[in-house]
């Protein structure tokens, strides 16, 4: 990301914009989608799928010595993967989302009356998994088995998880392929703001990206989103105790997305339209703000998310209320703005 008063980029790329106007259609979208798909997105589903093919490979191991070590070794391996899969989140769209697959990578929370009848049931069919619905496979059914005090690592509990494991890698190397073969290709091209531009498609998953975690991954453990009472099995990752570092993943990943990495991003393109705050603030700096804030209240005291909640922590109500402000940022200033239209919807009403 550069500073807008010093991007000579900003000349060229923006030079059809007419004094400091808001209206978008006649900006040059290309250079920062092209940004988007060739060293973000790709790059984002090479990272995760190596990190998939780790953990394959100590899954591999732990079957031939299913030892303490061997068993620390594949934890961190899971967390690695969590991690790099949740730094995909922002590009979620296109090829996930044709192959129908994204419950199929870190659906929570895993229903583990499922996971324990799949086992007792498991067989090699390689249709097995097939058959296994989203909250008794991907991640989450693997972080129960890797994590759970509940589980016992004998043979035949190794051989489903390695299944699960190889299904991972199979279908990321799906989603890369079709982001390599056409789809980035087809992505760069679409310059428009309709409902089914490049550009449309891209924000509406920043703002999905923010409501999964005011919603899904903090809300409804935390008792924020319904008022009911908490529950830190609601939580994405409660075994392994990563939910938190897993969504400053999901936020990271976002910061990087809107900010173009390196080069040309969406904070470029909103601050050669001027876009400002009553107070003339840039809403580029805004958003960039809030999302650092964010990570900041969640990484703080480097206590997980299961033990603000147990404790009942004031914090809780902190990180969602600015969960809640980034998503306002996104849904209702820069779409606003942008005249985009916003295509995700909440059950929430915010």
């Amino acid at each position: 990301m550069k500073k807008p008063a010093t991007s000579l980029f900003l000349i060229a790329l923006f030079l059809t914009a007419c004094g400091g106007s808001k209206d978008n259609t006649n900006l040059d979208r290309g250079p920062i989608l092209k940004n988007i798909a060739y060293n973000l997105a790709i790059p984002a589903y090479e990272n995760s799928l190596q990190a998939f093919q780790n953990l394959d490979s100590a899954l591999n191991i732990l079957e031939t010595d299913n030892s303490e070590k061997n068993l620390l070794s594949t934890q961190s391996h899971w967390k690695e993967a969590s991690i790099n899969w949740a730094k995909t989140a922002p590009y979620n769209f296109g090829p996930i989302d044709d192959l129908l697959v994204e419950n199929n990578f870190h659906y929570f929370p895993s229903d583990t009356a499922k996971l324990h009848s799949a086992l007792q049931n498991f067989n090699s069919d390689e249709n097995f998994i097939n058959e296994l619905g989203s909250d008794s496979r991907g991640l989450g059914a693997l972080e129960f088995l890797l994590f759970s005090q509940k589980m016992t690592l004998n043979k035949s509990n190794i051989a489903f998880a390695k299944m699960i494991s190889h299904n991972l890698v199979k279908l990321n190397k799906e989603i890369l392929t079709q982001w390599k073969s056409e789809y980035a290709e087809s992505f760069t091209a679409s310059t428009g703001s309709t409902i089914n531009s490049s550009i449309t498609r891209l924000t509406n998953q920043w703002i999905e990206v923010t409501e999964t975690i005011k919603n899904d991954k903090f809300g409804l453990p935390t008792g924020n989103m319904t008022g009911s009472e908490k529950d830190t099995l609601a939580l994405q990752a409660p075994f392994s105790q990563v939910s938190s570092a897993i969504i400053e993943a999901n936020l990271a990943a976002l910061e990087i997305s809107f900010n173009g990495g390196k080069e040309k991003g969406m904070d470029d393109y909103l601050n050669a339209l001027d876009i400002k705050d009553d107070e003339n603030k840039l809403l580029s700096d805004k958003i960039n703000a809030q999302i650092k804030l964010i990570i900041e209240l969640l990484d703080t005291d480097n206590q997980s998310l299961t033990k603000l909640i147990k404790n009942d922590s004031d914090k809780l109500d902190r990180i969602y209320l600015e969960v809640l402000n980034l998503s306002i940022l996104l849904k209702t200033d820069m779409m606003g703005q942008l005249g985009l239209i916003t295509t995700f919807s909440d059950s929430d009403g915010d």
